[in-house]
């Protein structure tokens, strides 16, 4: 992959620990602050909004100024606000100091969710960029095992201010290692937010964007109120709290080897006939694991359907996105797809909890439908099926200036 791949991966990938170990740090000294699962929530939700809100604003940034400046004023920022708050839990800090710190490291995330998808073009060639992705993809599932379990420990031991100054080191670390990617500048001028609706322009009339838009959508209704809601739903009513551990543990290994073998093995050409037959078997898979009356059957499909979910999906699209969006675009055309996830996972935990408040495989039926609907219309049509993530054959141009050391 060479020098500077390894180099800022392993960066973003001590970053990607101290994402998954600031979300146990943070709720833990809100917890311990106030006593108030609602402060909780209602600071969770201002970073998610403000998320949102900017994620657009971020991807137009992207494109103007490098994916290389995004990601290290992103991790600058948020290395800062973290690292502010953990002086700050030495004594008790108000609510405003806790809203204030969600908010900033929630405005941050917005310029570092297209940042991370459009810095790895000017790390690696296109022939290798299914593997990257692996790598990358392998790098969050071991952050996300490991992170939570090290901020649970580090809190047990030294309280979450420890965890948090951690963390905030983890962006240090970050910020120093992205410096080893190129600075690539695409050519966009005019005001900022002309070229946010130029973007959005782009991607309704470019019918590949749609596609990829819907598949994540749906994805998005799908997922997130079945492991939001249903998973425990589920494990309350067949395992308990071992058995949701024990469902969530078989699916991340499962997303493990799917990375691992995406790396390996590389990605068929014909992707979109892939993603629609997984997007199926993810319905099918949905309402057997709901109907399954063990713990271990439904341990085992979500297992399997891991595998698949990670290989076709989670390597695949990133692939997709960096090879056939031309470089000025990339940015923002992330950034939509990021907003879509925002937006739509509110609405996919609300419905599923209500229906998992009825009957539990009700809901798991409901998670189906999205997926199950996507994936008949990728493979019902010809220019869907024919999605793939060969390099485009003209993708604008670029201008690369050299890394500052």
């Amino acid at each position: 992959m060479g020098r500077r791949f390894w180099r800022v991966w392993s960066g973003e990938a001590v970053s990607g620990i101290g994402d998954a170990a600031f979300t146990v740090a943070f709720a833990w000294l809100v917890l311990s602050t106030t006593g108030s699962a609602g402060v909780l929530a209602g600071t969770l939700a201002a970073a998610a909004v403000t998320r949102g809100g900017l994620l657009l604003l971020g991807g137009a940034v992207v494109d103007r100024a490098s994916a290389r400046t995004a990601l290290l004023a992103a991790h600058l920022v948020r290395g800062v606000a973290v690292g502010a708050l953990a002086i700050a839990a030495a004594g008790t800090p108000p609510v405003a100091a806790l809203a204030a710190t969600a908010v900033v490291v929630g405005a941050a995330d917005a310029f570092a969710a297209p940042a991370g998808v459009a810095v790895l073009p000017a790390l690696v060639g296109p022939d290798r960029l299914p593997r990257a992705n692996a790598l990358v993809s392998v790098g969050e599932q071991v952050a996300f095992a490991a992170g939570p379990l090290a901020a649970g420990a580090l809190v047990a031991v030294a309280g979450p201010g420890v965890a948090l100054a951690v963390d905030a080191g983890t962006f240090a670390v970050a910020a120093i290692t992205v410096l080893g990617a190129p600075a690539v500048r695409t050519a966009v001028g005019g005001p900022v937010w002309a070229d946010v609706a130029a973007g959005l322009r782009w991607a309704a009339r470019t019918p590949e964007v749609r596609a990829v838009l819907v598949v994540v959508a749906a994805a998005t209704l799908s997922y997130a109120g079945l492991f939001g809601v249903g998973l425990p739903a589920l494990a309350r009513d067949r395992g308990g709290a071992l058995g949701l551990g024990v469902l969530l543990s078989a699916w991340g290994a499962g997303q493990l080897i799917g990375s691992v073998a995406a790396g390996i093995t590389g990605l068929p050409a014909r992707w979109g006939r892939l993603i629609g037959l997984m997007s199926v078997a993810e319905a099918v898979t949905f309402v057997l694991a709901g109907l399954s009356s063990e713990v271990a059957v439904a341990a085992a499909l979500l297992g399997l359907l891991g595998v698949g979910v990670a290989y076709s999906q989670d390597v695949a699209l990133p692939t997709w996105l960096q090879t056939r969006t031309p470089p000025d675009r990339l940015g923002r055309t992330s950034s939509l797809l990021h907003l879509a996830r925002t937006a739509l996972e509110p609405v996919s935990l609300a419905g599923v909890g209500l229906l998992a408040g009825v009957d539990v495989r009700l809901a798991f039926a409901a998670a189906a439908v999205p997926v199950l609907a996507a994936g008949l219309w990728l493979l019902a049509s010809p220019a869907t099926r024919s999605l793939g993530t060969a390099p485009a054959a003209a993708v604008g141009p670029a201008q690369v200036s050299p890394p500052r050391r």
